[in-house]
């Protein structure tokens, strides 16, 4: 909230100094301030403090929401009374800057707290089977969501004192119920029986001021549920976003105008580029690599040139000459020390500049900026039945697993998240994995 205020005075001070240089009426202090006060109150009621559980696009989609509808309704209030904003150029810039300093504040705040081990609610997490190991490394893996297990309880005595994923399994049900131990709990037992699951909810639910469940919903689109009740009974809408006429307008506009922007902004850098490439060896700056497009239909990738000419017949010998090797290519399908790649190329590669070609992809309707990867022709084969859901789109330049994991990834695990972004898209999952590609590559983490 603090972070908030911060960057809501910031942004007013900036304001100020934009409108005083251009010689336009200044904002009201006192009243601007009154606005903000309102906007912290939405936020508040919009649980965004601290916001524990929120997933990265759920509070993404929060704070621009949030942020855009004080927007509008202080320029509602300014047209009405003129006298509360004398200029609606500063509003806008004012809540635009806003929009921006208090997402990057609460990232960093959040940052120093988690590293200073103050940020989180400590919960306990009932069952201890392969789902609760799963949920467990996934929090504990991306603390930004606020919840931290401590302890772990189950029936099986057998697992008693042993660790799952870090946390200790401490007792059974009981012991979770008449000693708890912390203020939230997590129910993970979505293999148990319907009479089972409905009273070990309702004990849990009595005893902790917040109860989380994990229902049996695997591979179900998670950001596309909607809770809804008919009567006393309980149900849930699962939307297909990416059938819907409207999405895919709203993203094929942003691809269209992002990438012909980024084309004209970029097009010195791509001259330099493709100058180095040509200096530092023979063959063309730029090649067409034959990729899985939508439905299946391949089409010509165009990437930068970072590897030799004879690159394929390189590969063959590589491999059938060195085991480790193969078996690391099976593995990722990528090699980390490839000495098919040239000098320039590694600096490429290193730091995703090779892939800036495909913004003409984009242009041409057979990429998107954020979609899954395009899949090699040969790969078809490997992806199995999931070849039929992750060829319903267009690949992506970047995408869920290429910020999340990047080359570390397993091919199969880069289906799987292909696919769960496939499942899950929204416009704010899009917006959120173009922020995290810039850090990622600003990094240069993973990529070879």
């Amino acid at each position: 909230m603090l972070g908030d205020f911060l960057s809501a005075v910031v942004a007013l001070e900036l304001t100020s100094l934009f409108l005083r240089a251009t010689g336009r009426p200044v904002l009201n202090w006192s009243d601007s301030l009154i606005w903000v006060g309102f906007w912290i109150l939405w936020r508040a009621y919009q649980g965004l403090y601290p916001g524990y559980g929120r997933s990265p696009q759920t509070e993404l989609r929060l704070h621009t929401v949030g942020t855009v509808q004080l927007l509008g309704a202080q320029l509602a209030a300014a047209f009405a009374v003129h006298q509360l904003a004398p200029s609606a150029l500063g509003l806008v810039l004012q809540w635009g800057l806003i929009l921006v300093l208090a997402l990057l504040i609460r990232y960093g705040l959040r940052s120093l707290l988690i590293r200073g081990g103050q940020y989180g609610r400590a919960i306990s997490v009932i069952g201890a089977g392969q789902t609760a190991a799963l949920t467990i490394a996934h929090l504990r893996s991306n603390p930004a969501y606020g919840l931290n297990p401590v302890v772990a309880y189950d029936d099986n005595p057998a697992l008693h004192g042993t660790l799952l994923e870090g946390v200790p399994i401490v007792g059974t049900l009981d012991d979770a119920l008449n000693v708890p131990r912390t203020a939230q709990a997590l129910i993970s037992i979505p293999g148990a029986r319907a009479e089972v699951q409905q009273r070990v909810v309702n004990s849990v639910y009595a005893v902790y001021p917040f109860t989380w469940v994990v229902p049996d919903l695997f591979w179900v689109p998670n950001q596309a549920l909607q809770p809804h009740n008919i009567g006393s009974i309980a149900t849930l809408e699962i939307k297909n976003n990416l059938k819907s006429v409207q999405a895919r307008l709203i993203k094929r506009a942003l691809d269209l105008m992002l990438s012909v922007v980024g084309l004209f902004l970029i097009f010195p850098i791509l001259i330099a580029i493709a100058f180095l490439i040509r200096w530092d060896s023979k063959g063309p700056a730029i090649y067409k690599a034959e990729r899985l497009g939508r439905n299946g239909k391949t089409f010509p990738c165009y990437k930068f040139r970072s590897m030799y000419q004879n690159s394929e017949e390189r590969l063959v010998e590589l491999l059938a000459a060195d085991a480790a090797r193969r078996t690391e290519y099976e593995k990722f399908h990528k090699l980390r020390d490839d000495p098919r790649v040239t000098r320039i190329g590694a600096f490429l590669r290193k730091t995703s500049l090779d892939e800036l070609p495909q913004l003409l992809n984009v242009v041409l309707g057979q990429m998107s900026l954020i979609g899954p990867r395009p899949y090699l022709p040969r790969e078809q084969s490997k992806m199995g039945n999931m070849a039929r859901e992750i060829l319903l789109v267009n690949p992506g330049m970047t995408g869920y697993w290429q910020v999340n994991e990047r080359s570390q990834s397993t091919f199969e695990r880069r289906l799987d998240m292909d696919r769960f972004y496939i499942a899950n898209w929204t416009p704010w999952l899009d917006v959120l994995i173009l922020i995290q590609t810039v850090r990622v590559v600003l990094m240069g983490k993973g990529a070879y």
